[in-house]
């Protein structure tokens, strides 16, 4: 009899147990939520919008807040050089199911606005940071799917700079080199630049970007292209500014604005 008790309270014990490190792991979960709804109230404040999922039963803790999605991927980069700047490129494409399928589930994203420090363009499928979305706006033409000589999207300021961002079918075989080779071939022939420029590839992302002076405005601009070979299309995309009117802080937006567009794809 006396065994039979002494089972019963081990087997109580136990259970008693479970029940305390269950109860532990649901306040330590509600205190992350909490945490994490707290730190999305102070994205939002500006503007910004955010997202909190909690799985009670997992104890996982999922957040999209109001910063750039960029960095929170750790997408790898490639670097470019030319005079006395260096930038750190975005190389191709987004390629981690779970990330697309959170990007592609956002709600209430359209091509014309910023979503928090991102613009995220769901139908083309792209993204970029932009980190003072206050001193830009946003065009968009949904035209430029289909017709390579419209931009889909423009995103631009009172200085006169801008981002121009173009989708345009390519043939399959078509590699990222013979490509930019053409582009360049042609902006020299049509006198949109005297010179050649720096280009830096990273051809497993089939990526380029390329640095040339601007001789309008005598400026430095820069022309991001990626092949997305699964859909057979190119995505070209130009920064410019004006030497004379744009400020430093629109600058390093802008430089940053194509550094970092990376398209989603499979």
């Amino acid at each position: 009899m006396r065994s039979s008790n002494q089972k019963d309270s081990q087997s109580l014990q136990i259970e008693r147990q479970k029940t305390i490190r269950l109860f532990l792991i649901v306040i330590a979960t509600l205190i992350l939520a909490f945490f994490g709804m707290y730190i999305v109230y102070q994205g939002t404040r500006g503007g910004g919008t955010g997202k909190v999922d909690v799985d009670l039963r997992s104890g996982k803790l999922s957040l999209s807040l109001n910063k750039p999605i960029i960095d929170q991927i750790q997408i790898n980069r490639s670097t470019i050089s030319s005079e006395d700047k260096t930038i750190q490129f975005t190389e191709g494409k987004i390629r981690n199911p779970d990330t697309i399928k959170e990007l592609n589930s956002l709600d209430s994203i359209q091509p014309t606005q910023f979503y928090g420090k991102n613009f995220i363009n769901q139908e083309a499928g792209f993204i970029f940071t932009v980190q003072h979305p206050e001193i830009w706006q946003v065009a968009y033409n949904s035209d430029g799917m289909y017709n390579s000589a419209i931009p889909v999207n423009t995103i631009y300021n009172q200085e006169g700079s801008h981002l121009n961002i173009g989708i345009s079918q390519i043939p399959p075989e078509m590699s990222i080199q013979q490509f930019v080779t053409q582009n360049i071939q042609s902006m020299i022939q049509t006198g949109m630049i005297q010179q050649m420029p720096v280009v830096s590839y990273d051809l497993p992302s089939q990526t380029a970007f390329t640095i040339f002076t601007n001789p309008v405005t005598m400026g430095q601009s820069y022309q991001k292209v990626i092949i997305d070979s699964s859909e057979g299309r190119v995505f070209v995309a130009s920064a410019n500014y004006n030497q004379h009117l744009s400020s430093s802080t629109a600058i390093e937006d802008l430089i940053n604005m194509i550094a970092t567009l990376t398209i989603i794809g499979e």
